[in-house]
């Protein structure tokens, strides 16, 4: 007896060749494809461009509809497979859940923004070192009585109001005059505006804080002089008071030169307010640096009126004008 023999197969080989395949369409016309091999029998006249359009979908519409308390009888039609789930449920109650819960959702975002804005304020305004007694100083609270008040009153604003083009440009000003004249006012006026209404970083520092800042830093290990320096240049707008009280000393003016020629480099606004003349200050800093205050379209202001802290302290419709108490200071 013979025994017949066992055949067995061997699995074909999957062959890992690129090739090209090519072919005409009626609707794509001629077109091209690379292929395997071992797949070249399946895809061989195959438009790769009829294969990419989508298989339409036949997608069962079905009505759906009920009683409302509120709006009364309703009906919608809805995707079959969507029936179950907005079956009882009336579509304008669902629209105007929806267009509260978006209402609350914007305010929410909107009182976030406003908190967020109020801390980056007071932050701002606690960086600035403004201070206490001007925080508040506004263009409105600014007592402009003569026409030179007035228009130093309107450049004050219009710089303040359009700070992120005087960024631009580079503008800078000098607010110069005697004591008691509003400068003060009108600087930290300015500071205040920006901080609030742009978000832009404001510092106030008198000249004798900025020298002991930078004395301070001598046999300082943790702060150099350039870091003290460099605190300075930063501030989107950099406050200067005090500048050439009793025409100050040689250090005194090399610190400010410096401060105001980094400033004047980087573009940075700088306001400068002096007790001194225009020509008194061109003396102690230079008329070089002085110049540079006029770029940009800033300026010297000068506040060439009388002092306003005399007629607060002063009423005339008492004798020899004297002091008469404000009204917290009155007597029960």
């Amino acid at each position: 007896m013979t025994s017949s023999p066992i055949s067995s197969s061997k699995p074909e080989e999957l062959d890992l060749t690129m090739i090209k395949l090519t072919g005409r369409c009626e609707t794509h016309g001629n077109w091209e494809r690379d292929c395997l091999k071992s797949l070249s029998s399946r895809m061989s006249g195959k438009c790769p461009e009829c294969e990419k359009v989508a298989k339409p979908v036949s997608i069962q519409m079905q009505t759906v509809s009920g009683e409302c308390e509120k709006h009364g009888e309703w009906s919608k039609v809805v995707p079959s497979m969507l029936a179950k789930k907005v079956e009882g449920k009336c579509p304008t109650c669902y629209q105007e859940a929806e267009e509260k819960r978006v209402q609350d959702e914007a305010a929410r975002m909107q009182r976030s923004a406003s908190e967020k804005k109020s801390r980056n304020i007071s932050k701002l305004l606690d960086d600035s070192e403004i201070p206490r007694r001007f925080r508040e100083r506004t263009f409105l609270n600014y007592n402009a009585e003569s026409d030179a008040q007035k228009r130093a009153l309107t450049k004050a604003k219009a710089f303040a109001e359009r700070f992120p083009k005087a960024v631009e440009q580079g503008a800078s000003f000098v607010f110069c005059g005697q004591p008691g004249t509003g400068k003060t006012h009108l600087a930290c006026a300015i500071g205040n505006h920006v901080m609030k209404t742009f978000g832009n970083a404001v510092r106030f520092l008198t000249v004798f804080e900025v020298v002991q800042r930078v004395k301070s830093t001598y046999g300082n290990s943790e702060k150099t002089e350039a870091d003290v320096m460099r605190s300075f240049a930063e501030p989107d707008l950099l406050i200067l008071d005090e500048v050439g009280v009793q025409f100050g000393t040689e250090f005194e003016k090399v610190i400010i030169t410096d401060i105001i020629n980094r400033r004047y480099s980087d573009m940075r606004p700088t306001i400068i307010l002096s007790n001194l003349t225009a020509e008194e200050l061109a003396v102690f800093l230079g008329a070089r640096v002085i110049d540079r205050m006029h770029e940009g379209g800033g300026g010297v202001i000068a506040f060439d009126w009388g002092s306003y802290r005399a007629k607060v302290a002063k009423d005339a419709s008492l004798p020899g004008g004297q002091y008469r108490p404000v009204a917290w200071m009155d007597a029960d």
